[in-house]
Order: structure tokens, then sequence, then C-alpha cells
């Protein structure tokens, strides 16, 4: 019982904190209010202060669920057909991050003074969450190292991404494929929307047990693309919903980092650093080069499309600007795909590789 009061109690001081961290960018008028107030405030508390937060993972996956059916129901016929259409371009696209990504883990290795399969690993654009999973599976992989280069990169793109796509020289840019695909939802239905809700978390508990990457959000993405598109329409979603995802999401990336079981950190956060602006200057340079060109998009929609941020978060910073959410939600499953059937054998191949010239 103590131990279950506690929890309740820190439960609600890591809330609290994340509400004066969304008052204080909406005082200060800071993009996405909701996804970075919470993060840093919580992130400060946590490492600066020294306080103790906990977070349950239930709400955590809650919000997950619930950003998962709010990027499923952006698509419909039309929009599945193109994306089997772009599967050469986001092939593309993707492996030349993935490519950038590997050229910087050489420097990395070479310089920061970590093993190649390590750097490898934590330099590959992919989400934190599943990345970190693939690494426990790894013999030889340096976990914290890992950790802290994706944890670095999530704060870093979700700080720079809202950052780039708010400049006024982008806005006239942004095309409104969103707002038609917003208007062939049907208005709120509450009815569909909590058989929605229940189906979503069914699939997503299946989706976990059968080991589905980034289950939570992803078993509801592709639910929901399948029941909208065939049998059963989606519902638009309640408001100031996916406010409390963001508010949710902000404060379980604020809790990810651990800087304090590292050693070297000044080196490596440094690396980090440097990695995630590589990457996020890469995936700018397309979006102004390729993506407008030959996929027609805004350069908003391009540039979330490729950052390397994952779906909930670019998905959650596109709602904020209006952007082209199915696009956005393709190219990020697609790299999410593309990771987990071509990166693990790759990286199993480096790190034997390492392995046999170490023995």
């Amino acid at each position: 019982m103590i131990n279950i009061k506690f929890d309740v109690k820190t439960f609600l001081k890591t809330a609290m904190i994340g509400i004066v961290g969304v008052l204080l960018f909406k005082l200060l008028h800071a993009p996405v209010p909701y996804l970075l107030g919470p993060m840093l405030a919580v992130l400060l508390a946590n490492r600066v202060f020294h306080l103790q937060m906990y977070w349950p993972k239930p709400i955590q996956n809650t919000g997950l669920i619930v950003i998962g059916y709010s990027l499923g129901i952006s698509f419909n016929k039309e929009i599945l057909k193109a994306m089997f259409q772009d599967i050469p371009l986001m092939f593309l696209l993707t492996t030349i991050l993935c490519v950038f990504s590997c050229i910087f883990a050489f420097f990395i290795s070479k310089y920061g003074k970590i093993d190649f399969p390590t750097a490898l690993t934590s330099s590959v654009p992919g989400g934190l969450t599943q990345i970190i999973i693939f690494a426990q599976d790894m013999k030889g992989i340096d976990l914290s190292t890992v950790t802290f280069f994706h944890a670095i990169r999530v704060i870093m793109v979700v700080l720079l991404v809202p950052i780039v796509v708010h400049l006024p020289f982008l806005q006239t840019t942004t095309q409104s494929a969103a707002a038609n695909i917003q208007s062939n939802l049907e208005i709120l239905n509450w009815n569909h929307f909590f058989i929605y809700m229940i189906l979503c978390t069914i699939a997503a508990l299946i989706g976990k047990k059968i080991k589905l990457p980034a289950a939570y959000m992803l078993a509801p993405i592709i639910l929901t693309i399948l029941l909208n598109v065939t049998i059963f329409p989606a519902s638009s979603m309640p408001p100031g919903l996916l406010n409390i995802c963001q508010f949710v999401v902000g404060i379980h990336i604020g809790l990810l980092l651990h800087p304090e079981s590292l050693k070297h950190k000044g080196r490596l956060f440094s690396f980090a650093i440097f990695s995630s602006l590589i990457l996020v200057s890469a995936s700018f340079i397309m979006s102004l080069l390729i993506m407008k060109n030959l996929e027609g998009t805004s350069i908003i929609t391009g540039f979330l499309s490729l950052a390397p941020g994952g779906m909930d978060q670019m998905g959650i910073i596109g709602h904020e600007v209006h952007a082209d959410i199915a696009t956005i939600t393709i190219y990020q499953l697609f790299r999410i795909l593309y990771i987990y059937i071509l990166i693990p054998p790759a990286l199993t191949l480096v790190n034997k590789k390492f392995q046999k010239v170490d023995d």
C-alpha cells in the first residue's frame, strides 16, 4: 500500500511539472507546447533538480494508441494506391539517410572511441524504442550509448523540427492535402470512436504479444487503415484529445534519457548533437531538392516525412502545422519497415565481423 501511494503522489507531481511546462510554452508562444513543454520540464526536473519522476506505462501506451488512430484516419484508398506507387522513391530516400548514418558512424567510431557496431546502432535513423529493443538482443552493443544517442536525437529532432517548419518563408508552401483528407472524414461519431478505441487497444495488445515493432502505435494504424477503407468508417478526433496525447508522450520522452550512466559524456553529447544535426539537415535538403520536385509535396510535408523523429512525433507536429499527415505517416511507416527488414541483418553481419576481429 505504501508503494502504491508513493507512486500515485510521484505520478501527480510528474503530471503537475508537465502542466507547468505546457503553460510556460504557451505563455512564450513556443511551437508544439503540449509536446515540448512537458518534455523539457520533466527532463530538467528529473536530471537537473533530481526530483523523482514516475509515469505509468499504461498511460504512455494509451497515448500511443490514440496517436496511432489519429494517424490511421488520414488514409483512404487513393492514398494507399499512392503509397505503392511511391515505394521506389521512398526506398531511395530512406537508403540515402541510412548511408549518411553509416558514414557518420565511421567517424563516431574513429574519433569518439566507440566500437563500430555500437556507433552504427546509435546512428541508424530509427525510433528510439525499436532500436533499443533490437540492441538488447545484440551481443557486444553498448546499450547505454545507443540509448543516449537516440534519446538525444529524439529531443533534438522534436526541438529543431518545429522551429524549422514554423519558419515564415515555408508557410506559404504548405499544401491543403491534409485539409482535404480531413473533410472526407465524417463528423465526430462517439459510437464509432469508442468502438475504434476498443479495437485499437485489442490490436495493440495482440501486436505486443507477437512482438510487432512499435506495437502500441503501429497496430492501431494498420487496423484503422484496414477498417476505414473497407467496412467501418472512422470518426474524427474528439476536441483536445490529441493535445492530451502530446502531453503524455512529451513526459515519456523527457524521462527517457539517463546521462549519469555514461562515460565521456561531453564527447558523446557532442557527437550525438552533431549526428542529429546531420540527419535533420540531410532530411531538409532532400525535401527541397527531391520531395518537392518528384513527389510534389510542400517543403514542410517533405521535411516531416523524412525527418528522423518517428511517426508519433512527426505526426503530432504535422497536425500542428496542417501538413499532409498521410504522406508523413506513409514515409515514416515505410522507414520503420525498411529498418526492421534490412538493418538488423546488416548490423548482425557487422557485429559478427568485429567480434571475429576481436577474437
